[in-house]
């Protein structure tokens, strides 16, 4: 997903860094089975223009939420939306300045992770240097240059905290760092896999990491494996055959507690369901009787995030968008079982709206309207059972149209976080909504 992250709110002079509050909850608001009111609680700057500004990624936790752009990180108090630090991307080690290029998608012990490259402009010609961010202090306490691996010359890298670990994908390989920048380990591919193979994509599983390894050689299979996030002995692994519309170097993990893969290409791609022993138990082909859905990625920043939402049976993903008229276009979120790749449900929230799915809660997934002028951008619960498609609280502001497709959103139960990914529209770059 590019970004829109205000300069200015991101690399200002300190304060509220562009972040204007809209009013605290009480705790009992906070608690109030997961009704919203309709209110913006705080938003930062707005994004801006110019390109060399966007967000790339971010982060949310209990107490924080986190913009990640190029040329630095911004964090704001997920309470009240004060800041309570920037840092720029790290120096290199030789001097001179630099980009982010890489973001874990999660952080863990505290510890997020960027990938960081010489500034060549609006882009980096090989993203090698990593650093680990204290979210506490918003300063780097490890850092380091990664091993070359194949010689790609990546520009963007894949890493993660799991259990401890700063798991680090670059240029095909795989290595493990301690949360102080120490390297413990390095994956020998070849013996892990076999030759000609490299690290495709990687992602956080249940105290492991779950890599995906792509062969040179073929294109028709990919391999997903356990991996110790400890010592990188892979503990599990197998091979999974593509449908024939899917290309391996076009998959990746859509979710690993289930796994579940996507890739696409254009209209022609696949859903498809692992069981534990990483088996296919279902396909779930990108087009078909229920039209096309929406597998586009709207992050790029190593692992390409989807608006989809993943339960241990279900996946619930939106249609692509389809032309009502000149300016208003329409969709469908749908619901498949993920242990037979059937159609559960189909469920429009307007004839001249689209939608995203946001999370599950409990027996319901949330979905948010993109919004228009007539319609603004606003929370549905839909049932898990039927569909049936419930709103939560009063629309939002019309600042926010097409914020929920152009943003990563976090649900606490309580109050939806957004970073916003697009740098072409005036959504806030980070913000909360009650």
């Amino acid at each position: 997903m590019v970004i829109g992250a205000a300069g200015y709110a991101i690399f200002g002079d300190g304060g509220d860094g562009g972040t204007t509050a809209r009013g605290g909850l009480s705790e009992g608001a906070q608690r109030k089975s997961g009704q919203l009111k309709g209110k913006v609680l705080w938003q930062s700057g707005h994004a801006s223009q110019d390109l060399s500004s966007y967000s790339l990624s971010g982060w949310h936790t209990a107490d924080l939420t986190v913009a990640v752009a190029p040329q630095g990180l911004v964090a704001y108090d997920s309470r009240t939306g004060r800041q309570r630090w920037q840092m720029s991307s790290p120096p290199l080690p030789g001097g001179g300045p630099s980009l982010i290029c890489g973001v874990s998608t999660e952080t863990g012990g505290n510890v997020g992770v960027i990938g960081f490259g010489p500034d060549g402009g609006d882009t980096v010609t090989k993203c090698k240097e990593f650093a680990l961010v204290d979210l506490a202090t918003g300063r780097a306490r490890g850092q380091g240059t990664l091993p070359s691996g194949i010689g790609l010359g990546s520009k963007t890298m894949s890493a993660e905290v799991i259990d401890g670990t700063a798991v680090i994908e670059y240029d095909g390989g795989l290595t493990g760092f301690d949360l102080s920048g120490h390297q413990r380990w390095r994956l020998d591919v070849k013996a892990a896999v076999g030759d000609r193979h490299v690290v495709s994509d990687l992602l956080p599983g249940a105290n492991a990491a779950m890599v995906l390894f792509d062969g040179l050689d073929s294109d028709d299979t990919v391999t997903v494996a356990q991996v110790s996030p400890k010592d990188g002995t892979v503990t599990k692994k197998a091979p999974v055959t593509l449908p024939s519309d899917v290309r391996s170097a076009n998959v990746q993990f859509l979710s690993t507690r289930p796994v579940v893969l996507s890739g696409s290409s254009g209209d022609h791609g696949a859903f498809i369901s692992l069981d534990d022993a990483f088996r296919v138990k279902a396909t779930i082909a990108q087009t078909g009787a229920w039209g096309t859905l929406d597998m586009s990625g709207y992050s790029h920043a190593g692992h390409d995030l989807i608006h989809a939402a993943v339960s241990s049976d279900t996946l619930v993903v939106g249609t692509s968008a389809e032309t009502v008229s000149s300016t208003r276009e329409t969709n469908k979120i749908m619901a498949f079982d993920l242990a037979t790749g059937r159609q559960r449900w189909a469920t429009s929230l307007g004839p001249e709206v689209t939608s995203v799915p946001v999370a599950f809660d409990g027996d319901a997934v949330l979905a948010m309207l993109n919004g228009t002028y007539e319609n603004p951008p606003q929370v549905f619960r839909l049932a898990v059972t039927d569909g049936k498609a419930t709103p939560i609280g009063p629309a939002y502001s019309k600042d926010f149209i097409l914020a929920p497709e152009t943003s990563r959103m976090y649900w606490d139960g309580s109050r939806i976080f957004g970073v916003s990914l697009s740098a072409m529209t005036e959504t806030p770059s980070a913000y909360a909504l009650g």
